[in-house]
């Protein structure tokens, strides 16, 4: 068989695997990602006990409880009582991501914590796309609940906020990952 053939032949094998692979092992949209790292980080140790160390080791550690996803381009927090997922201009999410994170986060609060209340105060203007569920009084150490604030139009200011507040438990159940 002539070179030339054999590496026709060999180049439209990889063409085709990558397109097979891209079928079967879809790209996630930054919203996704960022709906599961917080679902898997943020809430799992609430609602199911499971660890989030394995979601963590696949993030860049930055400080004791700080670490970097570059697959979504955010910073995740995570505090004794609290987890945040961020992201910042210039890699902040565009209007369309947020809003379909802003749809992930419904779903996952009405699926998962029905009892928390949707709260028309929790806003940052018009120009944000902004909801919060919450359950306590407003600045009352009762209070916790799931907020997430996007603005991605403020130019070098652009960014968003998925955070969630817990409940008199804390988030973290042994010594960060380091």
């Amino acid at each position: 068989m002539k070179k030339r053939i054999l590496f026709g032949i060999i180049v439209a094998g990889f063409a085709m695997g990558l397109g097979a692979a891209s079928q079967i092992w879809p790209k996630h949209s930054r919203a996704e990602r960022i709906a599961e790292l917080f679902y898997g980080i943020c809430l799992a140790p609430i609602l199911t006990g499971d660890s989030p160390d394995t979601l963590l080791s696949g993030l860049f550690h930055k400080s004791d409880k700080s670490w970097i996803d570059t697959q979504s381009g955010s910073f995740l927090r995570l505090d004794d009582s609290s987890c945040t997922i961020s992201t910042y201009a210039p890699y902040a999410l565009s209007y369309e991501d947020a809003e379909e994170l802003l749809q992930l986060t419904r779903t996952i609060v009405s699926r998962d914590f029905p009892q928390l209340a949707f709260d028309p105060r929790a806003k940052m203007g018009d120009e944000a796309l902004s909801k919060g569920w919450f359950l306590g009084a407003s600045q009352s150490p009762e209070r916790w609940g799931i907020a997430h604030f996007a603005y991605p139009d403020w130019g070098d200011s652009a960014g968003s906020i998925l955070m969630f507040a817990a409940p008199d438990r804390p988030l973290l159940r042994s010594a960060p990952l380091q």
